[in-house]
C-alpha cells in the first residue's frame, strides 16, 4: 500500500488554517488521472463496482487528493464493509495526512479481516515512524523489503535509521539509491544531513538536486529540521509536513493538516504495538 514516490515536483503552499506546509508528491499523474478518471466513469454505470472504487482510491491517493480518496472507500465500506483492501487503503490514507494513531487500528482491522501483513508493511512502518518508534518502523520496513524489494520503503528505512541516529547504516542503506541517481534518494540524504545537524550541507545539496525556486521554498524548513523531534523529520521528510512558523513544538503535535494532535480525531492513544 505504498503511496507515490516522494519526489518533490511542486511548490509548498500552505493550508487555510496555516498549520503546515506540504509538498507536492506524483509519479505519472497522467496515468492516474486516466485511472481516477476511468474509475469514476465506471461507477457511473455500475454505482456498486468495488473494482473501480478501489482503483478511483488508489489513483486518488497517489495523486494527493486525499479525500477523493476516502470518497471511494467510503463507498466501497457501504458494498464491502468487510474488505480488507478498502481497510487498509484507509489506513495508508491516513499515514500520508499525518494521522498515525488513526492509521494503526485500521491497518490491524485489515490483517484481521484478511489482508497479508506484509502487503501492510510499508506504511505500517511509516505510521510507527511518525510516532517515533523508529525500531517498530525499521522492523516492517525490513519485512515489506524482504517481500518485494522497493526504492521508496528503502529511502524510508534509511532515513529512519538516521534518525534513530544510526547513520552509518543508514547512509550504507541509501547508498546504492544515489549511486543510481534515485532524485528522491538525493532528497532524503539532504534531509539526513540536516537531522545530523548538517543544515548548511543539506541546504547546498537542496540546490544541487532540485529546481532553483523548490529549494529556495524549502530552504528555511530544512534549516528547522534538527530542532524537530523524531516524528516531525519523519514526517518533513517523507509528508512535507513542516511547523508553519518554524518555531519547533515539543512531540508530535500540530503536524497534520488540520493542525490537530495525532489521535484528536478519536484514534488511540493506547501504544501503537497493542494492536
Amino acid at each position: 500500500m505504498l503511496a507515490a514516490l516522494a519526489v518533490l515536483v511542486g511548490g509548498i503552499a500552505s493550508d487555510d488554517a496555516g498549520a503546515q506546509s506540504r509538498t507536492i508528491r506524483i509519479e505519472n499523474p497522467a496515468a492516474d488521472q486516466r485511472m481516477l478518471d476511468d474509475a469514476t466513469g465506471r461507477l457511473a454505470r455500475d454505482p456498486n463496482d468495488l473494482q473501480a472504487m478501489r482503483e478511483g482510491a488508489d489513483a486518488a491517493m497517489r495523486l494527493g487528493e486525499y479525500d477523493v480518496a476516502l470518497g471511494f472507500l467510503n463507498r466501497a465500506e457501504v458494498v464491502r464493509p468487510d474488505d480488507p483492501f478498502t481497510r487498509a487503503m484507509r489506513g495508508s490514507v491516513m499515514v500520508q495526512l499525518g494521522q498515525p494513531r488513526m492509521a494503526l487500528p485500521m491497518f490491524a482491522e485489515a490483517e484481521r479481516m484478511g489482508a497479508r501483513p506484509a502487503d501492510l508493511a510499508a506504511d505500517r512502518g511509516l505510521a510507527h515512524d511518525l510516532l517515533g518508534d523508529q525500531p517498530s518502523a525499521q522492523y516492517y520496513y525490513a519485512i515489506a523489503n524482504r517481500i518485494g524489494p522497493d526504492p521508496e520503503v528503502t529511502r524510508r528505512h534509511a532515513f529512519s535509521l538516521a534518525v534513530g541516529q544510526e547513520r552509518d547504516a543508514a547512509e550504507r542503506m541509501l547508498q546504492p539509491l544515489l549511486q543510481a541517481n534515485d532524485p528522491a534518494a538525493w532528497r532524503i540524504k539532504a534531509f539526513m544531513l540536516a537531522v545530523s545537524g548538517r543544515s548548511g550541507e543539506a541546504v547546498a545539496m537542496l540546490y544541487a538536486v532540485l529546481p532553483r525556486q523548490l529549494a529556495d521554498n524549502l530552504a528555511p524548513y530544512m534549516r528547522s529540521v534538527p530542532r524537530l523531534s523524531a516524528g516531525q523529520q519523519v514526517a518533513a521528510a517523507h509528508l512535507g509536513i513542516f511547523p508553519a512558523d518554524n518555531n519547533v513544538m515539543a512531540g508530535n503535535d500540530r503536524l497534520v493538516p488540520s493542525g490537530r494532535p495525532f489521535g484528536a480525531d478519536g484514534g488511540s492513544d493506547d501504544n501503537p504495538d497493542d494492536e
